[in-house]
């Protein structure tokens, strides 16, 4: 199995206001909803929702590439066995080797107990997942994660009454298993026209979508397995007007421009992860032992073009913390004192996995990416 990390807003850091009233409820409810979507008990009222930028990161093994809720088979643990110790608002987690829930010590497990939606200010929408962990057969929901990108530093969510849904059975949340990643050999805009991304450097500049020329920060680069889970997304050329085939983790977010983008989400624009776009003929998975990534990061989340396509650079947010290695983070650190505090802006909305899907089946003339001359 593999192992991942996931970062959570622990129960203590969530603070959760009744709007009639602006009256606080106890975060308690966070530990409730897991026996059914207790946001919406308290009826009539709107519930109100603010994060503290503090995240706490719980390891554990993966065998599926999604964090699931109930990872048992009878009274056996087959998935999501802690594996780190954690400790979340005064309580440590420890791991262990058993897998019956009914031994000392019992097995300690990771779940992904319910997602409900949230709006901000705006309307714009968040699925916020209740993440739990259970010893043996006692469950306690410890904070939250996001299905997409964490709301800004600051953002309150609102829970609307007959508008926000729950789910408590059968969930699924998409791990990150890279943060974004070109393959070497693919080329990437510049002033001097295209480059492959393994010659660009610091200081060199790379032609984004709405900024013109900017500045590299940063570049990484580190090779992995490319089977399974990592494996590479082939985007042969041409099918997303792309002049060669791109190569791109999984992961990696396409800018797609479509009509019904706009009519489902509000945004003609929206960032898609590759592996939502595998359709088995013109976008394939494209395993292999050795996978040469980079990264590329900017002053701020940016579209740079690769292959003649709008894709996004690195996103300094959650996930990247809990994905970049030492030495890589090290060295961002030096770039950017900052980093650990830095939070960008994505450039455009992002797609969950799930509405990705839903883009693709309701665009009957189907989606293209954003081309260089669309600038």
């Amino acid at each position: 199995m593999a192992e991942q990390t996931i970062n959570i807003i622990s129960a203590n850091n969530v603070s959760v206001i009744r709007d009639h009233g602006q009256k606080p409820i106890d975060s308690s409810i966070l530990n409730e909803a897991q026996n059914g979507d207790a946001f919406s008990w308290r009826v009539p009222h709107d519930l109100s929702f603010t994060f503290s930028s503090t995240t706490t990161g719980i390891t554990f093994d993966d065998a599926d590439g999604v964090l699931g809720d109930d990872p048992y088979s009878g009274s056996n643990v087959v998935d999501q066995r802690l594996t780190q110790p954690v400790t979340i608002d005064g309580t440590t987690y420890t791991p262990n080797s058993e897998t019956v829930r009914w031994q000392t010590p019992a097995p300690v497990t990771v779940e992904n107990e319910y997602e409900v939606t949230l709006y901000d200010d705006v309307g714009n929408q968040y699925r916020m997942v209740g993440v739990s962990i259970t010893q043996g057969y006692s469950t306690r929901v410890v904070g939250v994660t996001f299905d997409g990108a964490f709301p800004p530093p600051g953002t309150t969510l609102h829970y609307i009454q007959g508008v926000s849904t729950y789910a408590g059975t059968g969930q699924t949340l998409a791990l990150p298993s890279a943060p974004v990643c070109f393959l070497a050999g693919t080329l990437i805009e510049t002033p001097d026209g295209p480059q492959a991304i393994e010659i660009l450097r610091v200081g060199m500049q790379v032609m984004t979508l709405d900024g013109g020329a900017q500045d590299i920060r940063w570049i990484g680069r580190n090779a992995v397995c490319g089977l399974g889970n990592l494996a590479p997304i082939c985007i042969r050329a041409g099918a997303l007007e792309n002049r060669r085939d791109l190569f791109v983790s999984p992961n990696h977010r396409i800018l797609l421009r479509s009509g019904m983008a706009e009519l489902s989400f509000g945004e003609g624009d929206v960032l898609v992860p590759a592996k939502a776009l595998v359709n088995g003929t013109t976008i394939v998975r494209m395993p292999m032992l050795r996978a040469d990534y980079l990264h590329l990061m900017l002053e701020e989340h940016d579209l740079v073009f690769s292959e003649g396509i709008a894709t996004e650079t690195l996103f300094a947010g959650n996930v990247t913390l809990s994905v970049l290695g030492a030495e890589a983070m090290a060295e961002l650190n030096l770039i950017f004192p900052d980093f650990r505090d830095l939070h960008h802006s994505t450039s455009h909305m992002g797609l969950t996995l799930h509405e990705a899907h839903y883009l693709r089946s309701v665009s009957c003339s189907g989606v293209q990416a954003v081309p260089l001359d669309a600038g």
